[in-house]
């Protein structure tokens, strides 16, 4: 073995030049290059401990950091996430519910739902970029609704806009294609409502439309959808909750521009409840018809109810309102029309309008006259034209007075001398109620008070006491204003369901009930029956032997009195005229409330005419054709 260095070079290679190393600068490398050897060719001298172990620490931090944020999206926001993934994919739509269904006591529906599609725009989904292009598809909307597209591309909020209502279905279709890429735009399908009686029962029924902005706040609490209809007014804003139903929820996959591909589940919608009103729709509809040939161009009410029970057979606010034209979509100068009419069709005077009650008052202090022992059948007083009270004369209607005059006598003619001996407590010798016993017994009939009929809207009328006019006026209480009271003038108010009411009373032997419009609700699924029962606010007010004399005194009204223009009917019809003086120079409201038949009453018939004259010449003509109209259908 040669004992040369082999990394040593000794010879020159072949064909090369000779070359001459130097030894002496040479360096031998040897195994120690490899273990330790020369300190600077060692790679310690690259990278130090040091260097080395933050290098790892970062290293390690990195990977820790990153596993760390997978743990977290993919353990604990998994779901999060996973929800917002299929949030994307999958979405909810609502299933509007089937309206219930309004019927009268016969059980004829009132009202039908009628399919509708609309176009429906979304503020918050519009898109600046499709502006252009909307308006020029949308091209014939009706001016007003381009206004309001417009004016939505203005607008930052979630609250959708109805551009068109009851579209047509092909042109429905049409729009639907032609918007189906635009951002914003929806043709919506639900259900409007559609009135039977020509608006026979406007008042009575209301009627139906789309959430406003001002409202959406308390719908949405309540779980509504802004897109909704809801009651306004009547029986349909009474009973909401009962009518509207239980949306339906569908569950939908969409692509990637948000269109239904196919439907991952559905449940589905609950109709809401029907109910049955108390109403016979027939004779509403006579009423309304005789109310339009007997004072068209006046406001009137006539409120029909049973005196048994109190259920109101016909409730009529006249002149009518197009409630059909509310519900199915009018435009801005429909409805100014209605806003501007004089005689504001859209006031319900049968349960909101207050009058003096005139005569008609007569009833109670009769009634209050003879339970407290004042007068008795055979009592009379002379009439010789009314009264002197100090320095005061008041009046009776017919000039000369009515001679020696009892309580029969009194009602049938309506004699004011007799109700003034019968209010103040004492007046030429005469002993009688006094204001605080008055108005002792006009409360107990109703007066001042809700009847608490179930419509929204109702007003308490007005009873006046000497309290309130020394709080309200500044002014001390005077005989005088006992005498208006006694008649039904001065500051008192009633309103035409309370008369009825009270007539009611008179009519049943002294029970006030609450008038009541709905008989029952009827679960439109199950078919559970919801029964309502007569519900008394006041009873054994007067014993039943004093009203008997009181429907005396009404019956002679009829026979031989101020209301005799409703005598010869087949039925044997009690009554009483009222006639309520007003301010200025304006005519009188003429009233008349009666019942029939006198011996077993079965219906009250109550009816006002504004500023119309004397009730014996206005608002009894029409009681007797409402009269002669139920004898022939319903008797």
């Amino acid at each position: 073995m040669s004992n040369k260095n082999p990394f040593i070079h000794s010879q020159q290679l072949p064909g090369s030049k000779a070359h001459k190393i130097n030894s002496g600068n040479f360096t031998e490398v040897t195994d120690s290059f490899l273990v330790g050897g020369d300190s600077s060719l060692w790679l310690g001298g690259i990278i130090s401990k040091v260097s080395s172990f933050y290098l790892l620490m970062f290293v390690v931090l990195v990977f820790l950091i990153l596993g760390g944020r997978l743990f977290y999206l993919q353990l604990i926001k998994g779901d999060y996430y996973w929800q917002l993934t299929e949030g994307n994919r999958l979405r909810l739509e609502y299933l509007p519910a089937s309206r219930g269904i309004i019927f009268d006591i016969f059980e004829k529906n009132l009202v039908v739902n009628e399919p509708s599609s609309s176009l429906m725009v979304y503020p918050q989904e519009l898109k600046e970029s499709e502006r252009e292009r909307a308006a020029a598809i949308l091209n014939d909307l009706p001016a007003e609704a381009k206004e309001e597209l417009q004016a939505a591309y203005l607008k930052d909020n979630y609250f959708p806009i109805a551009l068109m209502e009851n579209i047509e279905y092909q042109r429905s279709i049409e729009m639907m294609l032609s918007l189906k890429d635009l951002s914003g735009f929806k043709i919506e399908v639900d259900s409007r409502r559609h009135y039977q009686l020509d608006n026979g029962l406007a008042h009575l029924l209301g009627y139906t439309s789309r959430i406003t902005p001002a409202e959406k706040d308390g719908y949405l609490r309540q779980g509504y959808l802004l897109t909704e209809r809801v009651g306004r007014s009547g029986i349909e804003e009474k009973y909401q909750e009962v009518l509207r139903g239980q949306l339906g929820i569908k569950k939908i996959e969409v692509d990637s521009l948000g269109r239904e591909q196919k439907v991952v589940a559905q449940e589905p919608s609950q109709p809401g409840h029907n109910v049955f009103l108390n109403i016979d729709s027939g004779l509403q509809e006579e009423i309304v018809k005789i109310l339009g040939r007997n004072v068209p161009h006046q406001g009137a009410a006539v409120v029909a109810l049973d005196p048994r029970n109190g259920q109101v057979r016909s409730l009529v606010s006249w002149p009518l309102f197009d409630h059909n034209a509310f519900s199915q979509g009018m435009s801005v100068s429909q409805y100014q029309e209605i806003i501007n009419n004089p005689l504001n069709p859209l006031f319900n005077r049968a349960i909101s309008g207050t009058y003096p009650s005139g005569s008609t008052i007569k009833l109670i202090l009769s009634a209050a006259g003879l339970q407290e022992g004042l007068i008795n059948r055979s009592s009379q007083v002379s009439s010789v034209g009314g009264v002197w009270y100090d320095k005061w004369f008041f009046p009776d209607w017919k000039a000369g007075g009515h001679g020696l005059t009892n309580i029969i006598k009194a009602l049938a003619e309506s004699v004011n001398t007799f109700f003034y001996y019968l209010a103040l407590e004492e007046l030429d010798g005469h002993h009688g109620l006094g204001i605080e016993k008055m108005l002792k017994y006009y409360s107990s009939f109703g007066l001042g008070q809700l009847t608490k009929i179930d419509l929204m809207g109702e007003a308490p009328g007005f009873l006046p006491s000497p309290e309130w006019k020394e709080e309200v006026k500044d002014e001390i209480w005077y005989p005088g204003d006992t005498l208006h009271l006694a008649i039904g003038q001065g500051d008192i108010l009633v309103t035409p369901i309370q008369v009825a009411s009270f007539t009611a009373a008179v009519a049943n032997g002294g029970t006030l009930y609450q008038p009541e419009l709905v008989n029952k609700i009827v679960d439109a699924v199950s078919g559970e029956i919801t029964a309502f029962q007569p519900e008394i606010l006041n009873q054994r007010i007067v014993d039943k032997k004093y009203l008997e004399i009181v429907k005396e005194g009404m019956r002679a009204a009829v026979t031989s009195g101020s209301a005799r223009g409703i005598y010869g009917l087949n039925s044997a019809i009690a009554g009483k005229t009222g006639t309520a003086q007003v301010a200025g120079e304006q005519k009188p409201h003429a009233w008349f409330t009666s019942f029939g038949p006198s011996a077993d009453p079965q219906l009250v018939v109550t009816v006002l005419v504004e500023n119309a004259g004397e009730g014996s010449e206005i608002a009894v003509p029409i009681a007797r054709e409402i009269w002669q109209w139920y004898e022939a259908n319903r008797w």
